[in-house]
């Protein structure tokens, strides 16, 4: 198990680089549009359009990858990705911004696909729970340290694109400066969606419900904790804890995930992330009560994506495992884009506490889908 971690240190230090700057960049960008005027509908459509490029990213990057390879298509991709943070300082507009993100969801897919399905490739069925488990502790963790950047330039600077590119260019760094054996890729073989939702049904449905859970989260969370009258440094805080707690149990629940039934594992970790969001509707205004929550939820929730696209590849060949990956982020993206446009119907219905309204339901709505056949713990 640790030799393979140790075969998979490049990669997974490029990804702490990058998602470093997303965590930071993309709280910053919601900061950044409340400060200007922009409401929730202006924040939630800018942030949807991140997910729409995720979605459209998945359904091309795959086959991309397995013709580049993956230490060039991540090259390329990084490159872009510190252009488009550079450029969004040019100007502030939902429109133009919009777009920007939706180029750079594009990118971001593949930088998923392309680390993901190195990580898949590698490991065997038997320990991919735990290896997908080491990927979202560092994934998390990475996301984590990056909401610290918040409080450390004013967000009506230039500073903060300026730093965000710099972490998403220094990505490129560990996979280049020495050798790296990149995964041996046999003949892909094509898999549709239409063939990954029959074939796993609740990993589809999984990834369709963490990406709405985690965009929400890091597109609105920042907005509701405003609305609760947190200072710039304790929204930052906020973030940090609650990502913070998505990769505390990480490795646990992965690795019970491989020695029991993952439906069994899914549905207990959808209905523990509903129960949390009804923590938040009767939290009143306690902040270090907001903590204890946003650390609960992100520990149970943030399970969902891993243990998601593990149980989606199970029933799948090794040649199948790239166009897996990119049918499950597809899945991802499109919950994605819908829940930063869903959630701030019940924003508006119920105020701030209406985001965890929906958290609340979309999970329950997993763990109920989890109930389709019985499974043996």
């Amino acid at each position: 198990m640790w030799l393979l971690i140790r075969a998979l240190t490049a990669p997974l230090i490029s990804l702490i680089f990058v998602m470093i700057a997303s965590g930071f960049f993309n709280t910053f960008v919601s900061i950044r549009l409340e400060i200007a005027g922009v409401g929730p509908e202006g924040i939630g459509f800018v942030t949807s359009a991140l997910y729409a490029g995720i979605l459209i990213g998945s359904l091309y990057m795959d086959r991309w990858v397995m013709k580049v390879g993956h230490i060039r298509s991540f090259v390329t991709l990084v490159s872009i990705l510190t252009s488009l943070c550079l450029l969004q300082a040019l100007w502030i507009a939902p429109w133009y911004w919009a777009t920007l993100r939706l180029m750079g969801g594009i990118c971001t897919a593949g930088v998923f696909i392309i680390i993901e399905s190195w990580l898949l490739i590698q490991s065997g069925p038997k320990l991919r729970s735990r290896i997908l488990s080491v990927y979202l502790m560092i994934l998390y963790g990475a996301v984590s340290l990056g909401q610290l950047l918040i409080d450390a330039a004013d967000p009506l600077s230039f500073f903060p694109f300026i730093l965000a590119a710099l972490l998403v260019a220094c990505s490129i760094l560990p996979i280049t400066v020495k050798k790296v054996t990149e995964p041996l890729m046999k003949e892909a073989e094509r898999l549709n969606l239409l063939q990954l939702f029959r074939t796993s049904p609740l990993g589809f449905v999984g990834g369709i419900i963490s990406g709405m859970l985690l965009s929400v989260v890091f597109g609105l969370a920042p907005v509701y904790a405003k609305e609760m009258g947190m200072s710039i440094s304790e929204i930052g805080t906020f973030m940090a804890v609650l990502i913070f707690g998505g990769l505390s149990l990480q490795w646990p629940v992965g690795r019970w995930a491989d020695k029991a039934d993952r439906r069994c594992v899914i549905r207990a970790m959808g209905f523990l992330s509903s129960f949390i969001g009804l923590g938040f509707i009767w939290a009143g205004d306690s902040y270090l009560l907001h903590l204890v929550l946003a650390w609960l939820l992100g520990a149970f929730s943030f399970t969902l994506y891993p243990l998601s696209m593990a149980y989606a590849c199970e029933r799948v060949q090794e040649s199948q495992i790239i166009a897996a990956t990119g049918g499950f982020v597809l899945s991802y993206g499109i919950g994605a884009i819908c829940g930063p446009l869903m959630a701030p119907i019940a924003i508006n219905l119920f105020g701030p506490l209406g985001l965890f309204y929906f958290l609340t339901g979309i999970t329950t709505i997993l763990g109920v889908v989890s109930f389709k056949s019985q499974c043996a713990l």
